[in-house]
């Protein structure tokens, strides 16, 4: 049934898309409600949306996602990684030729700092993702500014989040996408999202090594020393917050509230 809460939640994205300079494709309207929701839509919003995608963007996309493939084994550790995903403006759909790869990136609980770590020193060799070195010159570049342990999963209900999650592009593990929508209730409680998204036979790795815990903070005190005496300036109370929480963010405080603003004065 094609609700009013539904109609109106359609238009919210609709219009979050619009104000990035996008329009929401009828295929993905049709991944995140199904395909039944076209015959609901009124005339009005159904001359909104993007019956096909721009050549451009696409090619620059489909290069981009390419070389993020081509890398995605570097990124893997152990049995340690859980998914990794494309997110950001190349998720998107706005990406532009000098714009790195953001990445999602999820792993077991009791591991990130020790996973981030080896990644660091792996990019001492390969230098597949960006460094506070690179400047602005990051062009096809990894991001990977959020690293998630499964305990963390759960993000803020918003249009936001709401976007992100619906548009990441699976590099690592498809199936374990559906986990990560179903451990985000919300998603289907208030976007109304089409249930099937959220069934998933992925479980969780309930059994946490505490050495691993121990070694992993023992990472975190090394890596948020190494940022101190390499002036890196890091917000330690950001980190320390978002440690408890099984979390790693590397965007700018206030990232999403700015984007959100931005948008929503356009």
């Amino acid at each position: 049934m094609y609700s009013k809460e539904l109609k109106e939640i359609v238009e919210e994205l609709v219009l979050f898309k619009s104000n990035m300079g996008l329009k929401l494709s009828i295929k993905k309207l049709q991944y995140i409600w199904g395909k039944g929701i076209i015959k609901g839509l009124d005339e009005s919003v159904l001359n909104t949306l993007e019956r096909g995608t721009k050549e451009e963007s696409s090619n620059i996309t489909q290069k981009k996602i390419l070389i993020a493939n081509e890398r995605v084994k570097s990124l893997l550790v152990s049995n340690w990684v859980r998914f990794i995903g494309i997110s950001g403006s190349v998720a998107a759909g706005f990406t532009k030729e000098k714009d790195d790869i953001d990445l999602f990136i999820v792993v077991r609980d009791g591991s990130a700092w020790i996973y981030r770590g080896i990644l660091t020193l792996r990019n001492i060799f390969n230098h597949i993702a960006r460094t506070s070195r690179d400047g602005n010159t990051v062009k096809d570049l990894l991001c990977i500014n959020f690293i998630v342990e499964e305990r963390g999963l759960e993000l803020e209900s918003d249009i936001f989040n709401f976007h992100e999650l619906m548009y990441l592009i699976p590099l690592y593990n498809e199936r374990y996408l559906n986990h990560i929508y179903r451990k985000n209730r919300w998603l289907l409680t208030k976007y109304f999202i089409n249930k099937e998204l959220v069934v998933s036979r992925e479980r969780e790795l309930k059994r946490v090594n505490i050495f691993l815990m121990i070694i992993n903070w023992f990472a975190y005190i090394a890596q948020i020393l190494f940022m101190i005496l390499s002036g890196h300036r890091p917000e330690i109370g950001r980190l320390l917050s978002n440690y408890k929480e099984g979390r790693i963010e590397f965007f700018p405080k206030g990232y999403k509230s700015k984007v959100m603003e931005s948008v929503i004065k356009k």
